[in-house]
């Protein structure tokens, strides 16, 4: 019980990390989306559309070898059955090919012959220069078996990098003849805001949004709501929030502290108010230093009860020893206004203490010399 509460409130700060800092990428690369042109971000900037010259040339060119004959060579050539989903005639440099889509993939063939597409590097470079507007100098092709998996090609897939002011990539699937894609700077910031913005850390995700880093994300939400409110649960049991019950005796009377020394010298008495101990010791002035700010992380507020020392709680138990606690320390962060003689434990506590005094007593000075 005591490592799930402690781990309850670490728990919840490193949730709260996590998720905060996702929730801050999403706010900027929403706002990063709203704000850029879209014409920077666009990958086809520099892609040619095809004319009407090019359209007309693909109900002029017939082919001269049938449908049948191709996915009869198909069929004969591949041992797997494969499932044909959809034929298209189009033309390739000037050509007749039938383009196949099947279970493997997109395959195509020449409408003239019948052989299988396997462009060499003038086709390809040819088909790289009908894509691209302009005049630029285009690299040699290379293989590109990443891209191929990204933009779902065959084994022969190529890209060639185009040496212009968008830093231009073309990629050209060599087996079905195909331009898959322009890509430049803009595009690939895209590409990054998309990652970041939809949580897509993982490779192969395709286009499904509930992948796993949506999911850790997701789950991490939920327990970041879930530690949260059990450290609240905690916080009202320990009367943080609604010190109801101090009210109450209040209205019989003024409650007093009296604060000593290590020695057990009286140092000042203060009246109480509702709310935790370390607050109503610090109420006009720093008696007691903290640096986690109440949340009973640093251990510095501790403090000696005198009489009737409550019991110890979970962080206490974390960072006090057993002997500390026998001698009635406590945090003062951890407990509710405590009416008696409370005492500090340490000479370095005293000196802080008479320094914050002596703080005080020369800030009096000054407003009694201008009244």
């Amino acid at each position: 019980m005591r490592l799930s509460m402690i781990s309850a409130r670490s728990l919840h700060r490193i949730l709260g990390l996590i998720v905060g800092i996702q929730l801050i990428i999403w706010t900027l690369t929403g706002l990063a989306f709203n704000l850029i042109d879209d014409q920077l971000l666009d990958a086809n900037s520099m892609r040619a559309k095809p004319g009407n010259q090019a359209q007309n040339s693909v109900r002029l060119l017939q082919p001269t070898v049938t449908l049948a004959e191709i996915t009869n060579q198909l069929t004969s050539n591949n041992a797997e059955q494969l499932s044909l989903q959809r034929v298209e005639l189009a033309t390739l440099l000037e050509r007749p090919v039938y383009r196949l889509r099947t279970s493997a993939g997109t395959l195509a063939f020449w409408g003239d012959t019948g052989e299988a597409v396997n462009l060499n590097n003038e086709q390809l470079i040819r088909l790289a220069r009908q894509s691209y507007l302009g005049e630029a100098r285009l690299s040699s092709p290379i293989v590109d078996k990443e891209a191929a998996q990204r933009y779902g090609g065959n084994p022969a897939f190529y890209r060639f990098d185009i040496q212009d002011e968008h830093d231009t990539q073309i990629f050209i699937d060599g087996q079905s003849g195909q331009v898959k894609g322009h890509e430049n700077q803009g595009s690939r910031f895209k590409q990054l805001l998309f990652m970041l913005h939809f949580i897509d850390y993982f490779p192969n995700n395709g286009v499904s949004f509930n992948h796993l880093a949506t999911q850790l994300i997701a789950f991490a939400a939920l327990l970041l709501g879930l530690s949260g409110t059990w450290v609240l649960m905690r916080k009202l049991a320990a009367g943080d929030y609604f010190s109801w019950q101090t009210s109450k005796s209040t209205e019989k009377g003024e409650r007093q502290l009296t604060l000593l020394s290590p020695d057990g010298e009286p140092l000042e008495s203060l009246i109480l108010a509702p709310g935790n101990l370390l607050d109503n010791l610090n109420h006009d002035r720093t008696r007691v230093p903290s640096q986690c700010g109440g949340g009973g992380q640093c251990g510095m507020c501790r403090v000696r009860f005198l009489e009737q020392a409550p019991q110890a709680t979970v962080e206490e138990q974390a960072r006090l020893k057993q002997e500390h606690l026998a001698q009635g320390i406590r945090l003062s962060c951890q407990h509710n206004c405590h009416q008696g003689n409370i005492a500090l434990t340490s000479r370095a506590q005293l000196r802080f203490w008479q320094k914050a005094q002596s703080d005080a007593e020369q800030a009096v000075i000054p407003a009694k010399a201008s009244s």
